[in-house]
C-alpha cells in the first residue's frame, strides 16, 4: 500500500487509510448481519425499540470484525496516536480499554433477554475481555495462534451453554471481532516483531 494511502485524518472505526472498497466490505457485513438478525428474531415478539437497540449492536458487532481487520485499522489502533489525545481516547486506543467498552453481550441480554440473563452476557463480555488481554501479554508471534484458540474454544463452548433467545450467535461474532479482528496486530508474529 503506498504511503498516500496511509495518510489521512484518523477514523475510529476503520483507522488511516482504508479504502472505498475496504469501507464497503465492512457495510456489507453489517447489513447482511442485520439481516441474518432479522432472520433469526422474526418471532421473538421483540418491541420496536428492542429491535433498534439489537440492530444497532448487530451493525457494529458484524461490520466490526471485518472493520478491525482491515491494515488500516490494525495501524492505526496499534501504533501511537498521531495527535494529542487525553485520557479517554487513550484508553479506547488501547487494545484492551477498546475491548472492556464492548458491554454488547450484557446490554443484549438485558434488552432482548431479560435481567435472568445478565449472567450469560457478562460470561462472554469477560471471556472477550480476557482474551484481549492474553493476546496483548503474549509474545507477537503467538498473539495470531492464541486469539484463533481462545475464538475456537469459544465456539466450541457456546452451543453448551444456553443462551437467551436470538442471541446464540453473539459470542462467536463478538469475539471474532475482539479477539482476533482488533487485539492482533498487524504483521503479528513477522520477523520484525519477532523479539517482542
Amino acid at each position: 500500500m503506498s504511503s498516500a494511502a496511509r495518510t489521512g485524518k484518523p477514523n475510529w472505526t476503520f483507522g488511516t487509510g482504508a479504502t472505498t472498497r475496504e469501507k464497503c466490505l465492512a457495510y456489507s457485513a453489517a447489513v447482511l448481519g442485520c439481516a441474518a438478525f432479522a432472520l433469526n428474531g422474526h418471532d421473538k415478539g421483540w418491541a420496536w425499540w428492542q429491535w433498534l437497540i439489537g440492530l444497532l449492536m448487530v451493525w457494529d458487532l458484524a461490520g466490526g470484525v471485518v472493520a478491525n481487520g482491515l491494515d488500516a485499522a490494525k495501524r492505526f489502533y496499534h501504533s501511537p496516536l498521531a495527535f494529542h489525545a487525553g485520557a479517554v481516547p487513550r484508553f479506547l486506543h488501547h487494545p484492551v480499554g477498546f475491548t472492556a467498552v464492548h458491554l454488547q453481550p450484557v446490554i443484549a441480554c438485558l434488552v432482548l433477554g431479560g435481567t435472568r440473563w445478565w449472567w450469560w452476557g457478562t460470561l462472554w463480555y469477560l471471556w472477550a475481555l480476557a482474551g484481549a488481554v492474553a493476546v496483548e501479554l503474549a509474545r507477537a508471534r503467538y498473539q495470531r495462534p492464541l486469539a484463533l484458540g481462545i475464538v475456537g474454544i469459544g465456539a466450541m463452548v457456546a452451543p453448551l451453554v444456553e443462551a437467551p433467545p436470538g442471541l446464540a450467535w453473539l459470542p462467536v461474532v463478538l469475539l471474532l471481532k475482539l479477539v482476533v479482528a482488533h487485539a492482533v496486530p498487524e504483521g503479528a508474529g513477522s520477523s520484525s516483531r519477532e523479539g517482542r
